[in-house]
C-alpha cells in the first residue's frame, strides 16, 4: 500500500509498506502431502525452509561482497527450491535477481534483492504454517 501525504514545504512524501505477501500454492503442498504422507510432507518442508533461510543468508553476503557470480548461483538455488514448494512468486522475483545480476546492473540487483528480502520472510512463514503450525 502506498500513501501520500502533504508537507508544510508543498512536497509529497511517499509511504511504502515494508513488507510483501506471498503467494503460496497450496495445491503444490497438498500434492506433496497426497504423495510423500503428512510426516514426511513436514519434513520436507521444514528442510526447505532451513535451505531457503540458509541460502538468503549466503546470498545477502555475497551481494555485501560484490561476488555477482555467487549471488547469481545462489538465486537460482533459491528460485528452484522455491518452485519445490509452491512459491512461484518468490521464485519469480530470485530469477529476476539472477537476471539483473546477469546483466551487471546496480541499481535493478539492490531494488531487487530488496524485494526479495521483503518477500522471504512471508514467504517461509506460509511455508512453516504447512510444516509446523505450533512453530509460528
Amino acid at each position: 500500500m502506498v500513501s501520500w501525504e502533504g508537507s508544510a514545504v508543498g512536497a509529497e512524501l511517499i509511504i511504502f509498506d515494508a513488507c510483501e505477501a506471498a503467494a503460496l500454492d497450496d495445491g503444490r503442498i497438498q500434492l506433496l502431502r497426497r504423495s510423500l504422507g503428512d510426516q514426511r510432507c513436514r519434513e520436507i518442508l521444514a528442510e526447505v525452509v532451513f535451505h531457503l533461510t540458509d541460502r538468503l543468508t549466503l546470498l545477502n553476503a555475497a551481494l555485501d561482497a560484490g561476488d555477482g557470480a555467487e549471488a547469481g548461483v545462489l538465486a537460482s538455488r533459491l528460485a528452484g527450491l522455491a518452485e519445490q514448494v509452491g512459491l512461484s512468486k518468490f521464485a519469480r522475483v530470485a530469477r529476476s535477481l539472477r537476471d539483473c545480476l546477469r546483466a551487471e546492473d546496480p541499481v535493478a540487483v539492490s531494488a531487487v534483492a530488496a524485494r526479495l528480502g521483503r518477500l522471504a520472510e512471508d514467504s517461509l512463514r506460509g511455508v512453516m504454517r504447512h510444516a509446523d503450525p505450533e512453530a509460528i
